[in-house]
């Protein structure tokens, strides 16, 4: 008969759960932090994919501008339509991005193919929360559509006579990012300030 020492011994059903249960724990942390990185990552590419509609539009608020101080006749057009939306559109932010054009009346977006201005009068404002809204805040120039992207205008008086009288164009965007509680919006924003000639 041989005798079974206990240095030959297995495991015991306690040691064995207590092994289970330290790799589940390490497990589902390293998990928890892997599914962190991916929606910090999701983010961090929605921002710069709305910072760069938000540049589109600025650089084509730019470009009228400066054909319109050139004396180019279609320059002249949009910018007035431009201008004299001035004052007359406002989003005041609560916990909502706006889910249809008359939350934001008075506000326009440029179309970035052509640098024409879509406003009222255009069905161009799409709510980002509908089922066919992209993930992020974007104007699509196939569909003639801005999702949750819009421009403000804003008229600042000069100080003095001898100071031309400015425009500022507030770009505004407003989307529900990755991770985030469906409640609360992501938003950017970046202010155009612009001088009559």
């Amino acid at each position: 008969m041989q005798r079974i020492t206990r240095a030959s011994r297995g495991d015991t059903i306690i040691e064995v759960l207590l092994a289970i249960t330290i790799f589940s724990m390490v497990a589902v942390g390293a998990l928890t932090l892997m599914n962190q990185g991916t929606s910090s990552a999701q983010r961090a590419l929605e921002i710069t994919q709305v910072r760069q509609q938000i540049d589109s539009q600025a650089e084509m608020l730019r470009a009228v501008h400066q054909a319109y101080t050139a004396d180019s006749d279609e320059a002249k057009t949009v910018w007035d339509s431009m201008t004299a939306k001035a004052d007359s559109a406002s989003f005041a932010p609560d916990n909502s991005c706006p889910s249809e054009l008359s939350q934001i009346s008075g506000a326009f977006i440029m179309n970035t193919t052509n640098a024409t201005m879509l406003d009222d009068s255009d069905n161009w404002f799409a709510a980002i929360s509908s089922a066919t809204a992209p993930p992020y805040a974007q104007f699509v120039s196939d569909e003639g559509k801005a999702y949750g992207l819009w421009i403000e205008t804003t008229r600042e008086s000069a100080i003095d006579d001898r100071a031309p009288d400015a425009y500022d164009f507030r770009i505004r965007a407003c989307w529900f990012g990755a991770g985030l509680n469906a409640n609360t919006p992501m938003r950017l924003e970046t202010l155009v300030r612009l001088y009559e000639p």
